[in-house]
């Protein structure tokens, strides 16, 4: 009677011990060197997945969690001229919880208006292509898309679509403005795909800080749905994110820029000491 008892003690504690284990087993994300995404929609460290297309050596690791926050692990290495696969998603409470492993040709980026996908072809098995990363940016129609840009030297010019404004600063003390503006749908599409591409919904670290005078600022408020997105930057900004966030409104402003609209205002008059 006593041996049974301690086998069973033994038993449980050996299931429990290796239920903790498993617990304990989930590999640590590096939030530095893993690309990291959430549904497609904030993909954090992308551009490592460009890096591994460019190398023909090396590993990187893809991390996509679930609706309900499992970890999903796409393990790449190069190995010769073909790239292994290594797929994990031993966490994944709603999956088959496997590891495979197949050889694949090349990851390829694909970009278009509306999608943009990483994917690795002629795979072994029964799909000979694997999408490793996607990620949507179509806008789509009646969904409220408005931003609100003020900038330059005092953040005296503004974009602002809702009010379907633009003012250009003369930088004499006047101001000239356009009424009744609006971007195309293209032109929309492209904002938004820029966007997103900017990981728009990430925390940004931006500062306003600058000892340059004059100097140039930012602030830009984007409105999407329900959800609204607020940064704040200068020119002196020379983060990732404040790199990034001035390529961004660059691109917008050259939109506007190129109307014959706004080629028509008159032009600047003055100058900042």
């Amino acid at each position: 009677m006593r041996k049974g008892l301690v086998a069973a003690a033994l038993l449980a504690v050996w299931i429990v011990s290796g239920c903790f284990e498993k617990e304990q087993a989930v590999p640590i994300i590096d939030e530095a060197m893993d690309v990291i995404s959430q549904h497609g929609v904030n993909v954090k460290n992308r551009g490592k997945l460009d890096a591994f297309i460019d190398q023909t050596e090396g590993t990187q690791r893809v991390v996509h969690y679930t609706i309900e926050g499992d970890p999903v692990f796409h393990e790449l290495k190069h190995i010769g001229d073909r790239i292994e696969l290594r797929y994990d998603n031993r966490w994944d409470r709603e999956g088959n919880q496997q590891v495979t492993t197949r050889m694949c040709s090349e990851l390829k980026l694909v970009e278009t208006d509306t999608y943009l996908s990483y994917t690795l072809t002629g795979c072994d098995g029964e799909r000979s292509e694997v999408d490793i990363l996607r990620m949507e940016y179509e806008l789509r129609p009646k969904v409220t898309f408005d931003m609100e840009l003020r900038f330059g030297v005092n953040q005296r010019k503004e974009i602002n679509t809702k009010e379907r404004t633009v003012v250009k600063d003369l930088q004499n003390g006047g101001t000239a403005a356009i009424r009744d503006f609006e971007f195309t749908d293209k032109e929309s599409q492209s904002i938004y795909k820029a966007l997103v591409l900017a990981d728009y919904q990430e925390d940004k670290s931006l500062t306003t800080v600058c000892n340059k005078k004059p100097h140039e600022s930012f602030d830009l408020t984007v409105k999407l749905a329900n959800e609204s997105y607020h940064y704040a930057w200068s020119e002196c900004d020379k983060s990732e994110d404040g790199k990034r966030m001035t390529m961004l409104v660059d691109d917008i402003i050259g939109m506007v820029e190129e109307r014959e609209e706004y080629k028509r205002l008159p032009a600047v008059q003055g100058y900042y000491e």
